[in-house]
């Protein structure tokens, strides 16, 4: 780069050459050059200005649990939104920052008896990255929940936008080249231990069926219609098949976990492998939910 880190100080505090294996639930990835942490919403606003003015490529990362980042590192920025973490209660709505993690905007709602984020219990993650990805379960996604969120766009001043104008698809926040500063999401009044009971419900199923205390990124692939992408890989023989570090799930065969010194050469060789072995066996083509940097 040319522009100097000194030119940003004063916006965000940051990290030179940090390695990204340290930031992505998959525990990979190479250095990037610089690595920002905004701590105010006006400072994470600033700081996309200044990057998108002075040329300088950049990328959001919030809790990397959907993300494989490349052994090689990465050019440019990244710019962790971890610091960014603040939920506040607006009568039955919740007004959350991108960094706020999924599991606290979850427990928000169960404090204050909030409903419809029950689902989303044990999912990792931030807010921003769930409305990139539009989060959810199989008939559910958090943009179902979105009054309005104020969104920044290069070249231009920041804007509220309701779901209806961003119009979001299935595991798409189709947001485009436009980043999300905040959201408001709007709950259902009711009762605490009633909302807690859902939850628990949820929780307990996902620790039964996904291997949630291993490094993995969730989902590897999107649902395709009228179809389960766990259920076709599992018939396809996938549990257990390996790459080099990297393992098919014995429990979820929609999860790749890395067994401690997997590539992201090997992940890509297994995803790769996965959506093949599918194909030849089902005839359906799988689409990735995981995002490949």
């Amino acid at each position: 780069m040319t522009t100097s880190p000194a030119a940003y100080a004063d916006i965000s505090p940051l990290r030179v050459n940090e390695l990204l294996s340290a930031w992505t639930t998959l525990k990979i990835g190479g250095p990037v050059e610089w690595l920002f942490e905004p701590r105010r919403l006006e400072d994470f606003g600033t700081l996309l200005d200044a990057l998108y003015a002075d040329g300088i490529p950049f990328r959001i990362l919030g809790g990397g649990a959907n993300v494989l980042a490349p052994d090689e590192g990465v050019c440019g920025a990244v710019i962790h939104t971890g610091s960014l973490r603040r939920v506040f209660r607006e009568g039955s709505n919740l007004r959350c920052w991108p960094g706020a993690t999924i599991s606290q905007t979850v427990r928000a709602a169960a404090s204050h008896g909030l409903s419809g984020l029950e689902s989303l219990i044990g999912v990792p993650g931030h807010i921003g990255g769930a409305l990139a990805m539009n989060a959810g379960s199989a008939n559910f996604g958090i943009w179902d929940l979105v009054e309005e969120v104020t969104v920044w766009e290069p070249g231009k001043e920041l804007t509220a936008k309701t779901a209806a104008e961003i119009q979001p698809g299935y595991r798409h926040g189709n947001l485009g080249e436009a980043v999300v500063l905040e959201a408001l999401l709007k709950l259902t009044l009711t009762s605490k231990g009633g909302v807690k009971a859902i939850q628990e419900a949820f929780l307990k199923k996902k620790n039964l069926t996904q291997p949630v205390t291993l490094s993995s990124a969730g989902c590897a692939f999107k649902n395709p219609a009228g179809e389960c992408a766990g259920r076709l890989l599992d018939q396809a023989g996938m549990k257990g098949v390996s790459v080099g570090g990297a393992v098919v799930s014995e429990v979820h065969a929609n999860f790749i976990v890395n067994q401690g010194q997997a590539s992201s050469f090997d992940v890509v060789s297994l995803l790769e492998h996965m959506a093949t072995a599918v194909e030849k066996q089902s005839g359906v083509i799988l689409e990735r939910e995981l995002v490949v940097w």
